[in-house]
């Protein structure tokens, strides 16, 4: 619903979003005007930096009417659990049998598909119990089933079909589910293709989290992820999608199943967070790969989508939001009918939404786990963040998978920082990456990466160095790299689990390009005064990391955060690492010298994030640091590239 949230927005708002835009393009087109005041006045970088600060908190302020106040809070206790020691990082090799719970409604143009693909997948058949609701199909999808029942029912576990009415989504798989004994089941739509090895990596994960209180496994979606927030360290996430997840039946009977009030869209999120209501997590697994085919384009809606979510929204805001989140509910529902109509009757379908509501507020008011300090997010129609790059294409397989070198800067105390950033590297849902730890000043940090459990087969190496600054342990980290591609990742930094992949994919798409880059999450960080751990108060991608690749844009100012790049090794060997004098902007310099008469390929997508002071005076004062290193870093890049041939 992220489209449609986007479209949704008050005229009081859209004044201010336009005086600020308009604001901001002022000031970025006359940069190259106002710098040399800058350097004059510096306390001018002061009051811009105020400025966008004041404008950035009324935006924040104003969309509360919409936006839940807990959604920080919602991020924070799922960040809180980085810290812990627990890792899982090992392959269970168990594959025990699994129930499959799939609902169909005039499916009849993806039963082949579906079934071809269980059959092609790695998961022994004999371990797949399959369930298969009908609800009320008037087309060839019985039939269909039927067929493939002779062709696959003695090959797997089970195979049950069950004909019946139109009872939803959730009601129909809580049918088959009942009829199931599995301790894991797996809910998958009909128009879902299995890659080789989803179900095998699900279950894998599954039971390499034997603690009982994760309930569920969602598997990623390709072509298009769903673009949703998820932590990068635990790959737990505050909501699941069912088009294909893997469940606990424990869990799932606890909490009492789907909601059948919901007739469909939004059960899964309701269910998510009835499971998160109990005490439950849920996780994400990146690398166990569906291909759902369900948009006919991008931002296509479709009717029945726009009045269910619309709808289930509302419904889940009773049972999870507080008074504000309640109010908002109404306030959206009524902004609906403010917008032009994405569909003729619209306005007419909101409008009996009204009722529903009214009607069934009573009972949705009821019904949330026992859980406390647990947090629901809402922003607008949608609940968690959304990462740009909804619409890029994933999930490509590649001729050849050349060697990824992630080269990791740390130092002393910075313990748990590393941890984190080397299992974001573990998450990487690409398989051929060799990572290296350069500590600038001293070897403490040699326990924390050899007492690390890495994935088998992932090349690791860690080096220590006299304190020597910034840009010559990178530069140490380069010298050993063995792969095709370079990338630095600081201690401080997070990748999500597709940003290698996503790269590379994108230089295999373009042979002219020596490096690729991709959007970044901004987080404002600031300590929580217990070591090594901290709150995150702030997330957003920066406007001016937006930007096509175009070199003249990037001698004016840096738009490639330092572990968003993704370049070819031979840039090293040919034009040397950092700049060694510098220790602000160095990245922005080599990003210069790399850049000139060459070619990046831009990827619209978050695929990272990296830190920034959370505490506004701190902010400033980094601010006016990296001002003052601004012309140090550009000119001495200008006179190195005039050596280029």
């Amino acid at each position: 619903m992220s489209g449609l949230f986007s479209m949704v927005a008050s005229k009081i708002w859209q004044v201010i979003t336009r005086f600020s835009r308009g604001l901001r393009s002022f000031l970025a087109k006359s940069k190259a005007f106002i710098r040399p005041f800058y350097q004059k006045f510096p306390f001018l970088v002061w009051i811009r930096v105020r400025i966008h600060l004041f404008f950035k908190r009324l935006r924040e302020n104003i969309m509360l009417v919409i936006n839940s106040r807990n959604n920080t809070k919602a991020i924070q206790a799922i960040l809180n659990r980085r810290f812990s020691r627990f890792q899982s990082s090992s392959i269970a090799q168990a594959q025990p049998v699994i129930d499959v719970s799939v609902v169909t409604f005039n499916s009849g143009k993806w039963i082949d598909g579906f079934f071809e693909s269980l059959r092609a997948q790695n998961y022994p058949l004999s371990k797949l119990n399959m369930f298969f609701v009908d609800n009320g199909s008037s087309d060839s999808t019985l039939e269909a089933l039927q067929r493939w029942q002779t062709l696959l029912g003695q090959e797997v576990a089970g195979f049950d079909i069950m004909e019946g009415d139109n009872v939803g989504f959730g009601a129909g798989h809580e049918k088959a589910i009942r009829k199931g004994r599995s301790e894991y089941f797996l809910v998958s739509n009909v128009d879902i293709v299995f890659a080789k090895d989803s179900i095998t990596k699900v279950v894998a994960a599954a039971l390499a989290d034997a603690k009982a209180e994760v309930a569920s496994w969602e598997l990623r979606q390709a072509p298009y992820e769903h673009p949703k927030y998820y932590d990068p360290v635990t790959l737990e996430t505050n909501w699941s999608s069912h088009a294909c997840v893997l469940v606990r039946r424990s869990a799932y009977v606890e909490v009492g199943g789907y909601e059948r009030e919901i007739f469909m869209y939004g059960e899964d999120v309701e269910l998510s967070y009835r499971f998160r209501s109990y005490g439950y997590q849920l996780k994400y697994c990146p690398s166990a790969v569906v291909y759902h085919y369900t948009y006919e384009h991008e931002h296509h809606i479709k009717p029945i989508q726009y009045t269910g979510s619309t709808l289930a929204n509302a419904y889940i805001r009773l049972r999870y939001g507080n008074l504000s989140d309640r109010v908002g509910g109404f306030i959206l529902q009524c902004l609906l009918l403010l917008r032009p109509e994405p569909y003729a009757g619209a306005r007419r379908d909101v409008f009996r939404n009204f009722g529903v509501i009214f009607k069934k507020a009573r009972y949705f008011m009821r019904g949330k786990g026992p859980s406390e300090n647990c947090y629901f997010p809402f922003r607008g129609f949608d609940y968690e963040m959304i990462r740009d790059g909804a619409f890029w294409e994933v999930g490509e397989s590649l001729a050849d998978y050349p060697l990824v070198t992630v080269v990791t800067r740390t130092y002393k105390n910075r313990g748990e920082f590393l941890r984190q950033s080397m299992m974001s590297v573990c998450n990487q849902t690409y398989p051929n990456i060799e990572l290296i730890v350069v500590e600038d000043g001293g070897s403490t940090m040699s326990s924390v990466v050899s007492d690390f459990e890495f994935p088998e087969g992932m090349s690791v190496s860690y080096y220590s160095l006299d304190k020597v600054g910034r840009s010559v342990t990178g530069n140490y980290g380069l010298e050993k790299a063995a792969g095709k591609y370079c990338m630095f990742l600081d201690d401080d930094d997070l990748l999500f689990a597709d940003h290698v992949e996503v790269l590379v994919g994108a230089l295999a798409k373009n042979a002219d390009a020596v490096a690729a880059y991709s959007l970044a999450l901004e987080v404002g960080t600031v300590a929580s005064g217990v070591e090594g751990q901290y709150f995150e108060v702030s997330h957003a991608v920066p406007p001016i990391l937006k930007q096509e690749y175009d070199y003249e844009v990037l001698l004016d100012h840096n738009y490639i955060a330092i572990q968003s790049l993704l370049f070819q090794k031979d840039l090293f060997l040919q034009r040397g690492g950092f700049q060694t004098d510098m220790s602000s902007l160095e990245d922005w310099n080599l990003w210069l010298r790399y850049g000139y008469g060459n070619k990046f390929v831009y990827v619209p997508k978050t695929t990272s994030l990296f830190r920034t002071p959370g505490d506004p005076t701190v902010r400033v004062e980094r601010h006016m640091q990296l001002h003052d290193a601004y012309y140090i870093a550009k000119n001495h890049a200008l006179k190195t590239c005039k050596s280029y041939t």
